[in-house]
């Protein structure tokens, strides 16, 4: 096989490795959106979505820590979805900090189960108060 012939042959077996289908590629994001009517009790939040099936739920938290400062606070912890129905669900990590403007802050997918096993996303948080709590928007995509 002369060069040329070789070149032609390595051009086109990297040509057809570039152009796989698409089933091998990177999974596409979802764009997600939660509202959560949080309040600073022991009865679980009500929260509506955009997720597919998991249009509204109820959401707790788990491990929740507040950190206080001379500025507002942090909070670290985990908020977990459960949808209507209680078959399906996923669980976020949360660290946002707050004040008495509200919150803002980042989550990633922690774990998600039912129809959602197996999910991963990330996002970010903002929160506005209201009397008695704050109203909280997750914005984000999930794969």
């Amino acid at each position: 096989m002369n060069r040329r012939h070789a070149t032609a042959v390595a051009l086109t077996v990297t040509t057809a490795a570039l152009m796989a289908p698409a089933a091998s590629a990177a999974p596409v994001g979802m764009p997600v959106q939660a509202t959560v009517q949080t309040t600073f009790d022991d009865v679980p939040d009500q929260f509506t979505s955009t997720v597919p099936g998991c249009e509204m739920g109820t959401v707790t938290d788990a491990r929740p820590a507040a950190h206080y400062t001379p500025w507002g606070g942090v909070f670290t912890g985990i908020k977990v979805f459960e949808c209507a129905g209680g078959e399906s669900g996923f669980a976020v990590r949360l660290v946002a900090r707050f004040g008495e403007a509200g919150s803002t802050g980042t989550w990633t997918l922690a774990r998600a189960w039912g129809e959602y096993a197996g999910a991963k996303g990330s996002g970010t948080l903002i929160g506005i108060p209201f009397e008695g709590g704050i109203q909280d928007t997750y914005t984000g995509t999930v794969r």
